[in-house]
């Protein structure tokens, strides 16, 4: 008996009957689509400003062009780096 899921793309029966799986991913590898990458604003001229630096508390800086806020950076206590984007 065929399995309804016979002829299907991805899906190739042995001749024993048994199905082996191939794995396709549906997008694109983001290696060999770099085309479409957003700026990087560590490369433009951004003034730096701290807006919250308490103790026991991470500091959140706010990067900005022309005094439009481009990007949030919030240094948490571990060491780890917190960048969110503002695109508007």
């Amino acid at each position: 008996m065929q399995s309804y899921l016979s002829g299907r793309g991805g899906i190739k029966e042995d001749s024993n009957g048994s199905a082996n799986t191939q794995f396709r991913p549906f997008l694109q590898s983001k290696a060999t689509d770099q085309s479409d990458t957003v700026d990087d604003p560590s490369d433009k001229d951004l003034d730096s400003e701290v807006i919250y630096d308490e103790a026991n508390c991470p500091k959140v800086e706010v990067l900005s062009e022309d005094g439009i806020a481009q990007e949030i950076v919030i240094h948490l206590q571990d060491g780890r780096i917190l960048k969110i984007q503002c695109q508007y």
